[in-house]
C-alpha cells in the first residue's frame, strides 16, 4: 500500500474532471477496502479535521483549544460513520433492486462520491464564512450516479430506481448524522 499525496491529487482531478473515464478505469480495478479508505479516503479526512481544527480556533476570540479539537473530531466521525454506513445501505440496497450484493463497489461508490463533500468540507472548514459552497457538494449525487452504471449490474428497468433511492437514503443518513453530531457537541460544550 503506497500513499501519497499527489496520487490522491491525480485521482481527484479524474474524478471530477473526467467522471466517467475515471469509473471506467475503476470497474476493472481490483483494490481492497482497507487500501482504499488508508491511502485515499483518511488521509482526506484528516486534512479535512486539521483545517477544521484551524478555522474554528482563529475564529474565536479566546483561542482555547478545546472546541476547536471537538470540532475536528465531530468531523472525523462524521464522515468515517458516513462511509460505514453508506457502504452499508448502498450494498443491502443491491439486492433490493435485483442485483448481486457487490461490497467492493459499494465500497468504490461510497468513496469516491464523498469527494466532492469532503473538497468542500476542507474549504469551509479552513474558512467557515464561505459556507454557501457547500452547495457544491451536491456534485458528489452526479458522481455517484455515473459510477453505479458503470460499476453495478442491475436490471436496467430497476438501475435509475436503484441510484435515485440509493443517493436519498445516503443523503438522510448523512444529515442525520451531521445534526445529530452537531446536537452532541453543543450539548457537551
Amino acid at each position: 500500500m503506497e500513499f501519497s499525496f499527489s496520487n490522491i491529487i491525480a485521482q481527484v482531478k479524474e474524478l471530477l474532471f473526467t467522471p466517467k473515464e475515471f469509473w471506467q478505469a475503476q470497474k476493472d480495478k481490483e483494490e481492497s477496502g482497507a487500501k482504499l479508505w488508508l491511502t485515499y479516503m483518511l488521509p482526506i479526512v484528516l486534512a479535512v479535521a486539521v483545517a477544521v481544527f484551524i478555522g474554528e480556533f482563529f475564529k474565536r476570540t479566546d483561542f482555547f483549544i478545546e472546541y476547536p479539537l471537538l470540532k475536528a473530531i465531530r468531523e472525523i466521525m462524521l464522515f468515517v460513520l458516513m462511509y460505514f454506513l453508506g457502504v452499508f445501505f448502498t450494498t443491502e440496497l443491491m439486492k433490493t433492486f435485483g442485483g448481486e450484493k457487490d461490497a467492493a463497489a459499494a465500497r468504490k461508490l461510497v468513496v469516491y462520491s464523498m469527494t466532492p463533500i469532503l473538497l468542500v468540507s476542507l474549504l469551509t472548514g479552513m474558512f467557515p464564512f464561505l459556507y454557501v459552497l457547500d452547495i457544491l457538494g451536491v456534485y458528489s449525487f452526479y458522481l455517484f450516479w455515473v459510477g453505479a452504471r458503470n460499476l453495478l449490474t442491475l436490471p436496467e428497468n430497476k438501475e435509475s430506481s436503484y441510484i435515485l433511492i440509493t443517493i436519498v437514503v445516503n443523503f438522510f443518513v448523512f444529515s442525520f448524522l451531521s445534526v445529530f453530531l452537531s446536537k452532541l457537541l453543543n450539548a457537551y460544550y
